[in-house]
This record gives structure tokens, C-alpha cells and sequence, in this order.
């Protein structure tokens, strides 16, 4: 987990909001992760991590509902992050590694839905704290129910994307990463 200081987020809609200091995982929850909390819970995984391709330990667990998110979170001594978390984290711009053009140097995208997720190995494309694939790779779940910033299969992924989900809806296209504090 990488450490986001006190600071304004930018909202979508122009506003800033305050968020107090948190903690945010540096990458999303990752198969292997998910391996660990199955085998301690006897919890269920996505059909998604059966798949050859899709099965890696390090690449990001995708197919979870909201509520497996939060029960996975909770298991982990954690939480999903706020919307307003996610956004500080991302940065105030477009994208989070700054002002430079959407790139595969930066991120994932623009693979097609059924592309398998990339293991986070972008360095470059790292947000202002330091964190992996805050856009692109795979949507991130947040603490109201829907998910941020674009997937793999996103044409043009960006920290204003959000993408609306039922609570036990679930897609090979959405993770999350967890928050403390």
C-alpha cells in the first residue's frame, strides 16, 4: 500500500472535495491475492480465473460483483476506496501519470473486451502516489457501487469514466483495489 496525503480530489463536474490521508494497494487485487482468500474462506471465484490467459497470479482479479469486493476487503482488514479516494489518487488530470498523450507505455487499452488483463508492469504510467494501472487494465470498483477510470477494451480510458453496476452484477472488465484508513 502506498500512502495518499490530506489533499483536494478533483470531481468530474469541476468541484473539489477534501479526503483526509489514506492508505491505497499500489495495484489492483491481483489472482493470486484472490487464491489466498479463497483457500482461507473456502469463497468462490470468478469463472474468469479458470480461463488459460486469464488465470496469471499477478494479473488482476476481474469478474467480482461489488459485494465479493467488499467481503474480500473486509477479510483483508480493508475497505474499497470512495469515489473521491479514487479520484485524489488518480490525480487532478486526464490521466494519471500527468499531461502526456494516452500511450501503451502508460496504460492498457483499446485490446478488445475479451483480451485477457495485462500483469501491472507500466511504470511509467504510475499516478501521482506512485499506483499501477489506475486507468486502463481493468475498471476499479469504489465504495458507492460503481466502477472508475476504464478497462482494457476502453477506446480512450481517463479518470472520468465510470461505469454504473448492480451490486451482483459482474464483468471480465472490472477489479478493484483496497484502501486502509
Amino acid at each position: 500500500m502506498l500512502r495518499i496525503p490530506a489533499g483536494l480530489a478533483r470531481l468530474p463536474n469541476g468541484g473539489l472535495r477534501f479526503v483526509p490521508a489514506f492508505w491505497l494497494d499500489e495495484g489492483p487485487v491481483t489472482n493470486g491475492a484472490w487464491r489466498a482468500y479463497q483457500k482461507a474462506t473456502g469463497a468462490a471465484g470468478p469463472p474468469w480465473m479458470r480461463r488459460v490467459g486469464w488465470d496469471d497470479p499477478e494479473q488482476p482479479i476481474v469478474g467480482v460483483t461489488w459485494l465479493e469486493a467488499i467481503t474480500y476487503a473486509r477479510w483483508a482488514k480493508r475497505r474499497l476506496p470512495t469515489y473521491a479516494q479514487w479520484l485524489r489518487a488518480a490525480g487532478p488530470g486526464q490521466w494519471p501519470w500527468g499531461r502526456a498523450t494516452l500511450s501503451p507505455k502508460y496504460a492498457i487499452y483499446a485490446q478488445g473486451a475479451n483480451t485477457p488483463p495485462g500483469v501491472p508492469d507500466r511504470h511509467e504510467g504510475r499516478g501521482p502516489f506512485g499506483h499501477l494501472d489506475l486507468i486502463g487494465n481493468s475498471w476499479e470498483l469504489v465504495a458507492e457501487g460503481f466502477a472508475c477510470g476504464g478497462f482494457r477494451g476502453s477506446p480512450e480510458p481517463r479518470r472520468e469514466l465510470v461505469l454504473e453496476l448492480g451490486p451482483a452484477e459482474v464483468s471480465g472488465g472490472v477489479g478493484f483495489r483496497c484502501a486502509w484508513r
